[in-house]
């Protein structure tokens, strides 16, 4: 009888242990979820190569990648209360951290503390806590052939003006090796770029931000009106359907300079790449610090209640190790090309340098531009509501130089531009005596008119 309850009652024991470690096991940490940012030529890769470096330490903890349809980088979502982990435009850094959305990190949960470009570990950092960790840069760069001397020796926008000239195309594409090709089409853009021009004239920091169109600093909307003219009002505004077009159609031979970032180089030919040059856009004639963006990872304060915080810390340094991210921006194997993306890693950057030289002339920029991080205060999303039109608009308006207007009518001589001309440019100021059949200038199969003025329905 004894027996037969020593062995109940071990057999009992078993069982409420195995029920009890169940429990356990079913509360513990299955999965993160991750929320990258979308902005880059091949967001995949990340995945993977996040995958890959994670596998290695925790492969017990899966990882559900949100879609990039579900998060934009901050630019109007806010972090998903379920994700652990996002990568956010750290110009909204100061929104982000005071709406409680980013977990504070000691100095000694953030690794390889001193392998980070200067700029970027500064900017996350308030008091002695971390608020993120720096993933990857970017800045305003213009792009230009080496044999180019004239753009080579420019250092202010009035030189980069009075090399390239202005009012030198009007179409969307250049027809040719003239002008500048240049994205000013949405409105956060245009803000962005605002202060960062006015950045180039007064060098203050933080950014001050204007609140009514009357505040805004006239020089600063004179200098990017000059960008806008020494590109055409049609490439400037238009809202084309890929990311890194206008270095696409730079590659192919139209325009003589394209203002970028370092991401579009991986939209251009080999050959494009062996000959070019760059340098970060002077966006005045003074000689300020240069302000250079930069996509941060921030791990979400609803992981204490989760529990699940210190996996997201781990995943964030995961995401941000040198190896990782050079297996996320460098050639994989489907692309032999790296994405050109910035890394925030010295480390990392040296590596890509070894394979791929335009790594060292981007790692060069950062050692003589004396960065800042781009970031507007904590009301960036209030003044970007309130700003982003009224900036846009206040450019584009007193346009200089003309625009193409397309026809339905064929074109195929003078003759016949004196008869259709007048009449498609009757509402954009008049005719100017041009017209063209060529592509790029004139869309395949179809005609376009020069026109003294630009079409209303163009400010958008």
């Amino acid at each position: 009888m004894r027996r037969w309850i020593g062995s109940f009652m071990l057999l009992l024991a078993l069982c409420l242990g195995a029920f009890t470690n169940a429990i356990a096991s079913s509360d513990a940490p299955q999965q993160l979820t991750v929320a990258l940012y979308p902005w880059v030529p091949r967001l995949d890769q990340f995945k993977r190569a996040i995958q890959a470096e994670w596998n290695k330490v925790r492969p017990d903890i899966a990882l559900n990648f949100v879609s990039s349809s579900d998060w934009d980088g901050g630019y109007k979502n806010n972090p998903p209360a379920n994700v652990d982990v996002f990568v956010y435009d750290a110009m909204f850094f100061d929104y982000f951290r005071t709406q409680n959305w980013l977990e504070p990190l000691a100095a000694n949960e953030v690794q390889n503390l001193d392998d980070f470009v200067p700029y970027a570990i500064e900017g996350v950092k308030v008091g002695d806590a971390y608020y993120s960790i720096p993933q990857l840069g970017c800045a305003s760069l213009l792009f230009y052939r080496k044999n180019d001397t004239a753009l080579v020796a420019a250092k202010t926008l009035t030189d980069v003006k009075t090399v390239l000239g202005q009012c030198t195309y009007t179409s969307t594409i250049p027809p040719d090796t003239r002008g500048l090709l240049v994205d000013m089409s949405g409105k956060t853009t245009n803000a962005s770029l605002y202060l960062d021009t006015t950045h180039s004239l007064n060098d203050i920091y933080p950014l001050p931000l204007p609140w009514t169109p009357s505040d805004l600093n006239p020089t600063s909307v004179n200098n990017m009106r000059t960008i806008l003219a020494t590109a055409s009002y049609e490439n400037g505004t238009a809202d084309t359907p890929g990311q890194y077009d206008r270095s696409t159609w730079f590659s192919n031979g139209w325009g003589r300079a394209v203002i970028a970032y370092s991401e579009s180089m991986s939209a251009m030919s080999e050959e494009t790449r062996q000959n070019i040059d760059f340098k970060v856009m002077p966006f005045s004639d003074g000689h300020q610090s240069s302000l250079f963006y930069a996509d941060v990872i921030g791990v979400n304060p609803t992981t204490r209640t989760r529990g699940t915080r210190s996996l997201a810390v781990q995943l964030a340094n995961v995401m941000a190790a040198s190896a990782t991210m050079v297996q996320s921006v460098g050639p994989d194997a489907s692309e032999r090309t790296p994405q050109y993306l910035f890394v925030t890693r010295p480390s990392a950057l040296q590596t890509l340098a070894q394979a791929f030289p335009l790594y060292q002339k981007m790692s060069s920029l950062l050692d003589t531009s004396d960065p800042l991080m781009f970031k507007v205060n904590a009301r960036s999303r209030d003044w970007l509501s309130t700003m982003g039109t009224p900036i846009q608009q206040t450019v584009r308006s007193d346009y200089p130089c003309g625009c193409d207007v397309d026809t339905t009518q064929a074109i195929p001589n003078y003759a016949t531009a004196k008869s259709i001309c007048p009449t498609v440019c009757s509402g954009q100021g008049g005719w100017n005596g041009q017209w063209t059949n060529v592509f790029p200038a004139a869309p395949r199969g179809r005609s376009a008119c020069g026109c003294n003025a630009c079409p209303v329905s163009a400010t958008r």
